[in-house]
């Protein structure tokens, strides 16, 4: 059984592990604080022994033994190295699980408990082409599979366990550009006459969608109090991903938006349905935070079936925004603040082939190029009455 023993003055861990005895530093001076605090954590390592799960060289990477019980380097399986190098890792937990996700789903199939030392470029190449085989695209291969193979590998060799990184060499697979395929003025009217008339549970999320630019993450977390009407804003702080808070795409993507007025009326109209049910601004029909999957395959795809539009994905509301905003003439900086664009440089080389010329700013030729404000079905006079 493991204790904790008091030398000198200090606290020490005294335990067996596979046959071996181990005295091991604390590095605590022995006043009851730490003596409690040791207490609790000879007792972590007792369970671990117990349950076969102790890792030496984790708790103490410096102890005595190291040698005995850390893996030979070169032998450290592939699945073992992934799991300590995610202990290490301080990380949003929406990317914790993403990474987690894809090394259960696609690598740990293919390398398994492999020895670190022995996957080759030839191999990396390999696995490249059976996730291409099974009908995965070339873009999510390399934003995902690929992104975290290479992270994995490149500490791996920093950190000396491997003597050279095998990813080096392996070239990302060639892909499309992801193409900006925007809904028309005249197919925006539709979708949102379309949701007034069978889905009003989710007509002010879909207009609010084509009216600001936001990406469908930063809908499902907006709160009330990130609304503000008074300022005519819209603070952008949080996403919303895999059920979890947190900041936007990026840290970069923290802004205000401006409040356009149909996005301001169908705020208004949603008072109704989530104002007293809690802080979230968009709830579906089960009064849940929007699943922006759910959304997608029990809402979205079935309307645009039902009116005879030609099925774009939701994310397209932002570039329709976009696109629109940009060929009617608006300032292209003021296009980059609402689309949280790092820089107005960003905007023009993603919507260069919608862009006219650079002369509003204000968002008034926007709102002129179609009257949907007349069509967001909320009164005119509700608006000085919630301000």
């Amino acid at each position: 059984m493991a204790t904790i023993r008091i030398i000198k003055g200090r606290i020490y861990y005294h335990f067996r592990c596979e046959g071996v005895k181990c005295t091991e530093r604390s590095g605590l001076e022995a006043s009851p604080e730490n003596v409690q605090r040791a207490q609790k954590y000879i007792k972590l390592i007792d369970a671990e022994i117990e349950n076969g799960i102790f890792q030496y060289e984790r708790h103490f990477p410096h102890g005595a033994r190291i040698q005995h019980f850390a893996p030979q380097r070169a032998d450290l399986p592939f699945n073992r190295y992934f799991a300590d190098w995610m202990a290490g890792k301080v990380l949003k937990e929406t990317t914790r699980r993403n990474w987690e996700s894809v090394f259960w789903k696609h690598l740990y199939p293919f390398f398994k408990d492999r020895p670190l030392a022995s996957i080759t470029r030839a191999e990396i190449r390999f696995f490249q082409r059976t996730l291409v085989d099974k009908g995965l695209e070339p873009s999510t291969i390399n934003a995902k599979a690929m992104k975290v193979l290479r992270m994995m590998l490149h500490e791996a060799y920093i950190d000396e366990f491997i003597p050279k990184n095998p990813a080096l060499g392996v070239k990302r697979l060639a892909q499309g550009i992801t193409d900006i395929d925007p809904f028309t003025p005249e197919e925006r009217e539709e979708i949102v006459a379309g949701f007034q008339k069978y889905a009003p549970r989710y007509v002010n999320y879909v207009i609010c969608g084509f009216w600001t630019g936001w990406r469908p993450n930063e809908a499902g977390a907006l709160r009330w109090r990130r609304v503000d009407f008074r300022q005519k804003k819209i603070l952008i702080r949080e996403g919303r991903v895999l059920g979890q808070m947190g900041i936007p795409k990026s840290a970069g993507s923290l802004r205000d938006i401006d409040l356009l007025p149909p996005v301001e009326r169908a705020l208004i109209s949603q008072k109704a349905l989530s104002w007293l049910l809690g802080d979230l601004v968009f709830l579906d029909d089960k009064q849940r935070p929007v699943d922006q999957e759910l959304f997608r395959q029990k809402v979205w795809v079935p309307m645009l079936r039902r009116l005879g539009i030609r099925y774009r994905p939701p994310y397209q509301m932002r570039h329709t925004f976009a696109t629109l905003a940009i060929s009617v003439g608006e300032n292209i900086n003021w296009v980059a603040r609402m689309l949280g664009h790092k820089s107005p440089v960003v905007t023009l080389e993603r919507y260069n082939r919608f862009v006219p010329n650079l002369t509003r700013s204000d968002g008034k030729a926007l709102l002129e190029s179609i009257p949907i404000v007349k069509r967001s079905g909320v009164p005119e006079n509700l608006v000085e009455e919630y301000q």
